[in-house]
């Protein structure tokens, strides 16, 4: 199936497959009038999820152990006040009980412009630090996420001044007949008025509601059926549209996802990646455009892609390689090394800076998990 469908979307949209990709230079973008790239947080596998305050800094909610989530601790939130160059620890959202973590976000700004965020995570975890050799990590990877290690229920938590104190509030109740925890992902958005909304997935990903500012939520609709979708990013579009990109459970590509009614029905539309191409991120651009930022998790090419959409998200250009991960490992001269990297999340700034955060495993010239940040300008519209 997956194979059919790689095929389809190969003819379809005039992708190139990893080794072509290779052979083409990854597609690389046009020459660029900015284009920086830093190792930003040294040391975390940080999952990174933007969000730019009204006073102007970039703040990062990551996770801050350099593990998969493999022990208890808690998401932090880190600050840029230079355009995401350097970053500061300032606090966290949702402190984790001892041996639980608090790995998983969806965060945003209200209408008030409130900092909230939606963390939840997993119980049982071993505490401290992961110093582990890698078939240590390999076996306790094996045994994570397994009885009796569950998901936990999402807190949600809302700032004031800039993510600096938290106040947190009643877990998000589950629904009916769930055999798990609902876990969120990806951008809070202002609705009307004082509600806003998020993503959130179990058995599919679903569509959540608040009408409080965020201090209580409530399923809306939802986007597929029973184990088909999970990570989902998600933005509002120019003509009012609500437009998503969904991680299949089955080949780990994004579908486009449209609803017309505020989020209650969600219809498919396309393929938006390849398999193993996850999870996006969908930003709007000063011209119009709407970003979908990507990872690629490709035998022969891990890195992160984008695509740009039209205003309406129905038109979209061929992917571009925005960074090569290079294997994404910390053991590149291993015969099997573990690989891990990708979740991009992209800001607009006021002058039209693109800051976009990413983690990675590791490169050549920088073998440990960190945060990577590049800090660039779209081709113009026409390139």
């Amino acid at each position: 199936m997956v194979k059919s469908k790689t095929a389809q979307l190969i003819a379809a949209l005039s992708f190139l497959t990893p080794a072509g990709a290779r052979a083409a230079g990854l597609n690389a973008l046009p020459n660029l009038a900015l284009y920086e790239r830093y190792v930003a947080i040294d040391g975390s596998c940080s999952w990174p999820r933007l969000t730019l305050l009204p006073g102007g800094e970039i703040s990062a909610l990551i996770w801050p152990h350099p593990n998969h989530g493999l022990v208890a601790g808690a998401a932090e939130c880190w600050n840029s006040t230079d355009g995401g160059r350097t970053w500061h620890r300032i606090g966290v959202p949702v402190p984790n009980a001892s041996a639980d973590n608090r790995m998983n976000v969806a965060a945003g700004l209200a209408s008030d412009g409130a900092y909230t965020a939606l963390v939840a995570g997993w119980t049982h975890c071993p505490p401290g630090r992961w110093s582990a050799t890698t078939d240590e990590e390999r076996k306790h990877r094996s045994q994570f996420h397994r009885p009796p290690s569950t998901t936990s229920r999402a807190i949600p938590a809302v700032s004031r001044d800039g993510g600096r104190t938290w106040s947190q509030y009643g877990e998000v109740a589950d629904l009916p007949q769930s055999s798990r925890h609902l876990t969120p992902y990806g951008p809070i958005r202002p609705l009307s008025g004082a509600r806003m909304g998020v993503m959130l997935y179990g058995e599919t990903a679903y569509f959540f509601a608040s009408a409080d500012q965020g201090r209580t939520w409530g399923k809306l609709g939802q986007l597929g059926s029973a184990g088909d979708y999970n990570e989902t990013s998600w933005i509002i579009l120019a003509n009012r549209d609500f437009y998503a990109a969904a991680r299949s459970s089955d080949d780990h590509g994004l579908d486009g996802f449209r609803s017309t009614d505020g989020g209650a029905t969600w219809l498919k539309e396309r393929s938006l990646t390849l398999p193993l191409q996850h999870p996006g991120d969908l930003v709007r651009l000063q011209d119009g455009r709407i970003l979908l930022t990507y990872g690629v998790r490709n035998e022969g090419l891990w890195a992160i892609c984008v695509r740009f959409g039209d205003p309406t998200a129905r038109l979209w250009s061929a992917p571009l390689c925005l960074v090569d991960l290079e294997g994404s490992t910390d053991e590149p001269r291993s015969p099997d090394p573990l690989r891990d990297g990708g979740y991009p999340s992209t800001v607009v700034l006021a002058d039209g800076t693109l800051v976009t955060a990413y983690y990675s495993r590791g490169v050549s010239a920088h073998t440990r998990y960190h945060m990577g940040v590049i800090r660039w300008r779209p081709p113009d519209a026409h390139s």
